[in-house]
């Protein structure tokens, strides 16, 4: 997740440099800084009850994980777990479960093995530089945006991955789940076996340098650009777009996520300046990331 905010600082540094003619080297950072204290999360009077028509005997109000008052009508499964009908659920329902289930699976304690992924699809669309220092930045973007492809053994929640970042289960790193439904443009479930598969678009967010997008923050996590620290250049300004994260889980009858994945469409506009050489660069890209955890 350390891939965007480092390519719009080097892209930045080089449209800067190629008019000052610096060499200085780029440290990497953390891209996704998660808040703090978490937005406003789907409460219990969000959640709308199925059709009061349906049989009330099946229904179960203790959702596995959650503390609302959602009525979920329950069968049993060939392998004997409890699954959820899920043809009725509104949005509300939706994420009041995925919100049930990745915080129940970043709470895991005991020991566990997660293959995890990521990669960064990126394109310098504009910049300062010239034609030749451009090319140097593509060569730079291919080098930096290397996919990474680890296994992580989890004890008590925590695992070090392969950069030797201590890490937590699933996204979002330093919080637990949290949305609101105002931040969902599309929501679907559907049942697989003994298992249910969740998908979430969120809503477009733009935000400038010193703002927090609201849902993306409480879903996935966002680039934390004004507290980037390089000595060489300052960082004048980084519109960012996030243009829909797209988040999709596949949770077992226990409840929790077994597997995850993310994708976070990027555009970012950003101005940097040395003294009084100044530089700019627009890029697109997107995160992509894949947890498969082995419960």
């Amino acid at each position: 997740m350390e891939v965007a905010i480092l390519l719009t600082v080097i892209v930045l540094a080089i449209a800067v440099m190629d008019k000052t003619n610096l060499l200085s080297k780029n440290e990497e950072t953390t891209l996704y800084i998660l808040q703090e204290n978490t937005e406003e999360s789907t409460t219990d009077t969000d959640i709308w009850l199925l059709d009061s028509q349906k049989n009330t005997n099946n229904y179960d109000s203790d959702l596995q994980g959650g503390k609302d008052n959602t009525f979920i009508q329950e069968e049993q499964t060939p392998s004997g777990g409890i699954v959820d009908d899920v043809s009725g659920w509104s949005t509300a329902q939706i994420i009041s479960r995925a919100k049930d289930a990745v915080n129940k699976t970043k709470a895991y304690s005991g020991n566990l093995t997660v293959n995890h992924s990521e990669s960064f699809i990126a394109d310098v669309t504009e910049c300062s530089a010239g034609g030749i220092i451009r090319t140097v930045v593509d060569l730079m973007i291919g080098w930096v945006v290397k996919p990474v492809e680890e296994t992580l053994v989890f004890q008590n929640g925590k695992a070090v991955n392969s950069e030797g970042e201590t890490v937590p289960i699933i996204l979002p790193k330093r919080n637990g789940f949290s949305l609101d439904i105002s931040g969902v443009k599309s929501a679907s479930v559907q049942r697989v076996g003994d298992e249910y598969i969740i998908k979430i678009t969120l809503v477009e967010e733009s935000v400038g340098m010193y703002q927090v997008p609201k849902h993306n923050a409480g879903a996935v996590g966002y680039l934390d650009v004004a507290n980037f620290d390089i000595s060489f250049m300052e960082v004048d300004s980084a519109d960012i777009v996030y243009k829909g994260s797209s988040i999709e889980l596949r949770i077992n009858a226990e409840g929790y996520v077994t597997y995850a994945n993310y994708k976070i469409p990027l555009h970012i506009d950003g101005s940097a300046h040395r003294g009084s050489i100044s530089g700019s660069a627009t890029f697109e890209g997107e995160q992509t990331e894949e947890w498969h955890l082995n419960f």
